[in-house]
């Protein structure tokens, strides 16, 4: 981990994401002591995400039994409190999100006792629970812009074993529906795993234009694998929100020439797909499309489910189940008879009602106008974190309108990112009072 530390260091170039922002000399808010670069939780975090990643368990699973980013994560957080205590400093939690993220977990934990199949809820409140330790390990560990460049890096190079694990099984024909290539674990759906690739683009792209030009070179070949990964994975969804993505970094952009040149990235990406598309599904008369009229058929069923149960929904995860209870008689086709609500949104809506929609549409709402004040600060260095977690978090919600991803891991480390970036702003901002 310490040569990812040595490279983390801050950088006085204004970055692409932030040409012509102005000539004000960025603040210093990087770690320097040496208590702090030596910290044993930050270095457990980056373990576990680069565990988590690499879906060790699906790949061996003799290790299952050992449970390993168990293991690790639960040795972070020992570690976080221990350094807590051992350097004085306070317990940080970010309002709103934090207390809408932990009140989720709340809502959750008392939906699944009136779940419709509690063993479902048990288990989907227990992995989110997984999910909120992390996120307060990061919020509390993540204190500097050097150790959120740490983090950033591992969740890319993290991000490379999916990718080429993707194409390796395109390679090798270990397909989905004989055309979709995805990897193992948790990105063995092509629709996850592109959805989790595609939110890595703006990281990347993000480090790439605060790093020397070689460790740039390489990020943009980073990207270059991730959005092949994606192709491969003929995920529609992952598509639309890869699209949304490269715009979204093409309309923040203030010079023209980059301007012109995401747009041109933009649409040669959409002719590529128009040729080389290998999937039944198209793009082309989606209304007779079986899929998106199971997606359309799921959301009418989430929407059900929430009707019937409007304050704490059916349980948590439990949409999968009463899929078959609640889908409209017209909008079933017959084709499966278990599925998840294809839309992040229903799905919280659903699954635990008004009362855990709520914190939850809080928590993104917040993250999100956080990130944006961010990247008014001085640092340039933190801008441009600020700017490629805040389009990651959009990209989360593009992919999330046809995806049932509102329990996955991923939103909320990018939130836990930009609630640590805050806290790093503001200390900056105390240490210049007088």
């Amino acid at each position: 981990m310490s040569n990812f530390a040595g490279q983390a260091v801050s950088r006085s170039a204004t970055s692409w994401f932030n040409r012509g922002a102005g000539s004000a000399a960025p603040v210093s808010i990087a770690d320097t002591s040496a208590a702090s670069s030596k910290s044993w939780a930050l270095r457990l975090l980056v373990l576990f995400l680069l565990v988590m990643y690499s879906s060790i368990g699906a790949l061996v699973p003799a290790t299952n039994s050992l449970r390993p980013a168990m293991i690790i994560a639960s040795a972070a957080i020992v570690m976080m409190i221990i350094e807590i205590s051992r350097n004085g400093t306070r317990f940080r939690l970010a309002w709103p999100e934090t207390p809408m993220l932990i009140g989720l977990l709340g809502v959750a934990g008392i939906s699944m006792f009136d779940a419709i199949y509690v063993r479902q809820g048990f288990e989907t409140t227990s992995n989110f629970g997984k999910i909120v330790l992390i996120y307060v390990v990061i919020e509390n560990t993540v204190s500097s812009t050097n150790r959120l460049r740490v983090v950033l890096l591992a969740m890319i190079a993290g991000g490379l074993m999916p990718a080429l694990g993707t194409m390796h099984h395109f390679l090798t024909g270990r397909l989905v529906e004989q055309t979709r290539a995805a990897w193992v674990g948790v990105f063995a759906n092509p629709n996850e795993d592109a959805y989790s690739l595609a939110i890595l683009v703006p990281l990347a792209a993000a480090v790439a234009s605060t790093s020397r030009w070689w460790l740039r070179v390489a990020l943009w070949g980073v990207i270059g694998a991730y959005i092949l990964a994606i192709f491969l994975t003929f995920s529609r969804g992952g598509l639309l929100g890869l699209f949304a993505i490269v715009a979204l970094l093409g309309w923040k952009q203030r010079s023209v020439v980059l301007k012109t040149l995401m747009i041109a990235g933009l649409v040669a990406g959409i002719v590529a797909v128009s040729v080389f598309w290998a999937r039944r599904d198209t793009f082309n008369d989606i209304s007779q499309d079986t899929t998106f009229n199971q997606r359309i058929a799921t959301m009418k069923a989430g929407i059900a489910m929430f009707n019937d149960h409007p304050l704490l929904g059916i349980g948590p995860g439990c949409s999968i189940v009463g899929y078959p209870l609640y889908v409209p008689k017209e909008a079933h086709c017959g084709c499966q008879d278990q599925l998840v609500v294809h839309n992040a949104f229903i799905q919280i809506l659903s699954e635990t009602g008004v009362m855990g929609f709520i914190p939850f549409m809080v928590l993104l709402g917040g993250a999100l106008l956080h990130a944006r004040k961010l990247q008014r600060t001085d640092s340039s260095e933190l801008k441009a974190y600020a700017t490629g977690l805040e389009v990651a978090l959009w990209g989360f919600v593009v992919c999330g309108l046809s995806g049932g991803f509102s329990w996955s891991w991923f939103p909320y480390i990018i939130v836990g990112l930009i609630v640590a970036g805050k806290h790093i702003a503001d200390n900056a901002t105390e240490a210049r009072l007088p």
